[in-house]
């Protein structure tokens, strides 16, 4: 219960749980606070540890997503999770909810994170960290020596929220329907009369949606649901005396045009934030779609839509030279190439990813296979040097005045049968049709993993990067539920054991 259901410690010593207990077993004795959580608690978290460990020592290369907070009793907290394909499955693992002391720099932010990451084992397969785009975290991740991939959600929420503050009557609008919101929740007298109105008006009785401005779509939830319950709401209003609240024709009017310009980037939030499904491959697409949007709406002169357009075009800027966003992109079947604005991106991309494959490429058939972590581990291999084959020996034995010579044509020999491979099986890869947008690369790629051999060890790695730093932002959720006014002098070491 204390580490499933967030109940606090301080419940063991509750009359009602007691009661409760003794009522089912009058023989059970319940454990002391030290004896749960030095004992039981910690041995779960001991057992908890070390199956995470076995996977994340089987991975081949891993990313990590990380942010931090403040809990109410002021305690700073590093939440550190990893991410990678195992068995073309998806996992997700919280290594680290970690109490953070001292000053948020980037130097202690960094040497937090690579203390983490030895401790697990893994700090040479990090191949990325995705974080919000507050300027600490991404030097934090350079600092560390890993390469650094803005949240997706972190930048649409910038986009919105710059585009929302570029248009004043936006601003004054939301500042009014957040008012009307604030006194419903404010007043007991005027929650009951809403209720009311929505009965006699038949009409759904949901509560009204407070923004929050750390979050941008509950901007979108709070319009969506005023212009739902627009009726009873005017009603309830002018029955109370409050007629400066009530939304005017035009208000309205703008209420659903906001609301239709803020839903192709409510719904790319939904799309990447999604744990257990790939999503890095839908970022490129996402941003083509969203510009397309805008130009699609942009004749009905909303100069919202005009300065999202503006926002995301900056913001996103370059986005399909990012080549693991690139590469993502165009190892999921569901969309290829095909989802690239600019063509030269994409011969740019395919060019490098050739020269991967090359190096990927293992002669032998003892390699496992590319979604599985299983024993042994797979390891980018280096071009075979033609001194280290039989052929090549058997050219240095023979000696004379060719020798040199004759291991030169090998070698380019080699390199062009390893080359020519590389560029047959991307081009039988580019003949594959796409699949529905509904249904899982990772289980195509578990398919064909024979037929794509050294396609499917760079899909492994690609296609288990992440979007959004979100599953990092949810256990701060869980968090703040255990360390809130009846935990709040829960220790930061049992914090990390219940937040595992």
């Amino acid at each position: 219960m204390i580490v499933r259901d967030l109940q606090p410690i301080s419940i063991l010593e509750d009359r009602g749980f007691n009661a409760f207990v003794k009522t089912l077993d009058p023989r059970y004795k319940i454990p002391s606070r030290k004896r749960l959580m030095e004992g039981t608690i910690a041995d779960m978290y001991k057992d908890c540890q070390d199956k995470v460990r076995a996977n994340c020592q089987r991975a081949h290369s891993v990313v990590l997503t990380t942010d931090m907070w403040t809990s109410r009793s002021t305690e700073a907290y590093l939440t550190v999770s990893c991410h990678f394909i195992d068995n073309w499955q998806m996992q997700e693992f919280v290594l680290e909810t970690y109490t953070f002391y001292g000053q948020h720099t980037a130097d202690n932010i960094s040497l937090e994170l690579k203390r983490i990451t030895d401790e697990w084992g893994i700090t040479q397969k990090v191949v990325a960290v995705v974080t919000d785009n507050g300027a600490n975290m991404v030097s934090a991740v350079h600092k560390a020596g890993w390469k650094h991939y803005p949240c997706f959600t972190h930048t649409l929420n910038l986009v919105v929220k710059d585009g929302i503050k570029a248009v004043p009557e936006v601003v004054q609008l939301l500042e009014k329907c957040s008012s009307i919101v604030s006194f419903f929740h404010h007043s007991t007298k005027a929650t009951e009369k809403l209720k009311q109105i929505q009965k006699q008006l038949k009409v759904a009785e949901h509560k009204l949606i407070q923004s929050v401005e750390t979050r941008w779509n509950s901007v979108f939830y709070m319009l969506e649901r005023l212009h739902e319950q627009r009726e009873a709401l005017t009603t309830a209003l002018c029955l109370l005396g409050k007629n400066t609240l009530c939304l005017s024709n035009e208000e309205l009017s703008m209420i659903h045009l906001t609301i239709e310009a803020l839903r192709p980037f409510e719904e790319a939030t939904r799309e990447v934030s999604a744990e257990k499904h790939v999503s890095v491959s839908k970022v490129i697409p996402l941003v083509s779609l969203l510009l397309r949007a805008a130009a699609a709406t942009e004749h009905q002169g909303s100069s919202l839509v005009t300065e999202l357009a503006l926002q995301c075009q900056h913001r996103f800027r370059g986005i399909e030279t990012f080549h693991s966003l690139a590469a993502s992109t165009f190892l999921d079947i569901r969309f290829k190439n095909l989802a690239f604005r600019d063509r030269d991106n994409v011969e740019t991309m395919k060019k490098r990813m050739l020269t991967e494959m090359q190096e990927v490429h293992q002669p032998t058939s003892e390699s496992p296979p590319p979604g599985s972590t299983s024993a042994p581990v797979p390891r980018f291999a280096s071009p075979v040097t033609p001194a280290s084959t039989p052929s090549s020996a058997l050219v240095t034995a023979k000696g004379g005045i060719w020798a040199d010579f004759d291991i030169q044509v090998l070698s380019a020999q080699q390199h062009r049968s390893t080359g020519t491979d590389a560029l047959i099986e991307m081009r039988r890869y580019l003949e594959e049709k796409l699949i529905p947008r509904d249904q899982d690369p990772l289980h195509w790629w578990q398919e064909h993993e024979q037929t794509f051999p050294s396609l499917s060890r760079l899909a492994a790695k690609y296609l288990g990067f992440i979007a959004s730093s979100v599953p990092s932002e949810r256990i701060f959720s869980k968090a703040g539920e255990l360390v809130s006014q009846r935990r709040n002098r829960l220790k930061g070491e049992m914090s990390t054991c219940c937040c595992f």
